[in-house]
C-alpha cells in the first residue's frame, strides 16, 4: 500500500491511499462518501425540525431535501435545542454593548 501527500497547499494534510476496496473505489473516496453521507443525514434532520417547529417561517432547507422525512422526537428535540442555543447566543452577543463593530462568522462546524 503506497501513500502520498497532496502536492497542492490545501491538500498538504490529506493522504491518498492507493489501496482500493472491493468495488474499485479508492479508500479516500469511500471516506469522503461516508462524510458526505453524514452531512446529508444532518440536513434531512434540520429540515424535519424546520417543518415541525417553524411552520410559519421561511423554509431554508426545502431546496436541499427532495423528500422530507420526520425524524424521531429525540433527534428533533436535539436539533431544535442546538438551534435555539446558537440563536440566543448570537443575539445576546449582538445586543451586548460595544463600541466596536461586530461580526458573526459561521464556520459550518455541524
Amino acid at each position: 500500500m503506497a501513500t502520498t501527500l497532496g502536492k497542492q497547499p490545501n491538500e498538504a494534510a490529506r493522504v491518498s491511499v492507493a489501496r482500493k476496496d472491493g468495488k474499485g473505489k479508492r479508500r479516500t473516496q469511500v471516506l469522503d462518501d461516508s462524510i458526505m453521507g453524514t452531512n446529508s443525514s444532518s440536513i434531512v434532520s434540520k429540515r424535519s425540525v424546520e417543518r415541525l417547529y417553524f411552520p410559519d417561517e421561511p423554509h431554508f432547507f426545502r431546496g436541499f431535501v427532495k423528500k422530507p422525512l420526520r425524524r424521531s422526537p429525540l433527534i428533533n428535540r436535539g436539533y431544535w435545542l442546538r438551534m435555539k442555543a446558537i440563536d440566543q447566543t448570537v443575539h445576546r452577543f449582538l445586543k451586548s454593548a460595544s463600541e466596536k463593530q461586530k461580526a458573526v462568522i459561521n464556520l459550518g462546524c455541524g
